[in-house]
């Protein structure tokens, strides 16, 4: 299945200062399968190490020497390494030493092609009290299958073509309507879309659904043995029901203590299963200059893993759009969120902002913040074409917005008149993965 990373990993492949690729992301993102494409693609001779159930004696050296783990992997693969070839070291968090050789790569032989990839990296490295070897790598973030690959996968490029071209006709936006309900059923995990685009069974892709969050639940052992693994499946379960509010731990698991489940929290949002939107004032850019750490609001890593949890099934969510959003709204958001997660792109941390004024008399919320060339966009999720917009108009009037976005099932509108000098955006919910691409257009 297509992937938009496979066009930044080419550009990556002929960047003349290439540097290691470290690849990072939750499990069953598709890292794996991603350097496999990339490699059938690039025609790359690819050589791969699964450092999860093979070890490098040379990299437990007290001396390390780079040309003896490439002679000891040519020997184990019986494969010449040689310019064409794409080593590829897969769960490179069995090995944290290597992930610290990594830069004799860059240092001493920078024409090899070398990737990285592994999950719960934050959460073992964390561990190790370990950290990058910062400028001799790069990274590049990977999330889950966007709407846009959903579209792409499920054989639906016109669609995505017109989108793209920024064309909401009447036609089209009830083609795309529909398009997104398989989306908020199915998910963003590549197996799930696989199984889904082949078969249409939506009982197998439940399955799956399933079988991930069992995953998930399987690495909690992992995250922190001085760690409760009852306690982290509690605080885990309860995020189904808390995503899109401002965090009190006390309200997450009542057999624990607060600072427990703040750590608990924080190695979920570590393992990327769980995001985090934080507040920041938004007075300027960058917003993450303004955030304030303590307060933020949890996604889940995709909206899939939200209906398998809360077991919504097809009507529920053929529902969810008949009555304009009868689970308040949430997966909306989530939707909303596990897209803007990679805003600012892949090769910077995911990151998610919001605005929250909850002091005085007059409390208001902005469900997100983004910015891009040097202006700050707000953006609500309203449940209803019609939602009242008095946190929109009142963010905008305090901080000189240009534009101010609200997300819902209507299809494209533009306000001229909201407030003095800031325009109202509507846009429809699917179009929120083709928004950045087609600022220019609405500015």
């Amino acid at each position: 299945m297509k992937r938009a990373a496979l066009k930044d990993l080419a550009n990556w492949l002929r960047n003349p200062y290439r540097k290691p690729l470290i690849l990072r992301g939750a499990r069953q993102v598709g890292k794996s399968t991603l350097v496999h494409l990339f490699s059938e693609d690039e025609e790359l001779d690819l050589i791969e190490v699964n450092l999860e159930v093979e070890r490098l004696s040379s990299v437990e050296k007290k001396e390390f020497r780079l040309q003896s783990l490439l002679d000891e992997i040519q020997l184990k693969k019986n494969k010449r390494i040689t310019k064409n070839t794409l080593l590829f070291f897969d769960e490179i968090q069995e090995s944290p030493m290597l992930l610290k050789y990594l830069r004799y790569f860059y240092e001493k032989s920078p024409e090899l092609k070398v990737i990285a990839a592994g999950s719960l990296l934050e959460v073992a490295l964390r561990a190790e009290d370990f950290s990058f070897p910062v400028g001799r790598v790069e990274f590049y973030h990977l999330g889950p299958m966007s709407f846009q690959e959903f579209l792409w996968a499920t054989g639906q490029n016109f669609l995505d073509q017109k989108l793209t071209e920024w064309d909401f006709s009447d036609e089209l936006h009830e083609a795309a309507i529909d398009a997104l309900k398989d989306y908020y059923y199915v998910g963003g995990m590549p197996e799930a879309v696989k199984v889904f685009s082949e078969t249409q069974s939506l009982v197998r892709m439940r399955e799956i659904q399933s079988q991930i969050i069992q995953t998930y639940q399987a690495d909690f052992p992992k995250y922190n043995k001085r760690i409760n693994v009852q306690r982290i499946s509690r605080v885990f379960n309860s995020l189904a029901s808390s995503l899109g509010e401002k965090v009190i731990f006390s309200k997450l698991d009542s057999e624990s203590l607060s600072r427990d489940i703040k750590r608990v929290v924080e190695l979920l949002i570590d393992s990327r299963v769980v995001l985090s939107c934080h507040h920041s004032d938004g007075n300027s850019v960058p917003l993450e200059g303004e955030v304030d750490s303590r307060i933020f609001k949890p996604y889940f890593i995709y909206i899939g893993l939200l209906n398998a949890m809360l077991r919504l099934d097809v009507d529920s969510i053929d529902s969810e759009f008949r009555n304009n959003f009868n689970t308040k709204g949430i997966l909306a958001e989530q939707f909303v969120a596990q897209h803007l997660n990679y805003f600012q792109g892949h090769s910077l941390n995911p990151s998610l902002f919001y605005h929250l004024k909850d002091k005085g008399t007059q409390k208001a919320e902005i469900d997100f913040l983004v910015e891009s060339e040097q202006n700050i966009f707000p953006i609500e999720v309203k449940s209803t074409a019609k939602g009242h917009l008095k946190s929109l108009k009142s963010f905008c009037e305090r901080k000189s917005s240009p534009i101010g976005v609200k997300v819902s099932l209507a299809n494209f509108t533009i306000d001229d008149d909201f407030v003095k000098d800031c325009k109202l955006v509507n846009i429809p919910l699917y179009a929120i993965d083709y928004l950045k691409s087609n600022l220019g257009r609405i500015l």
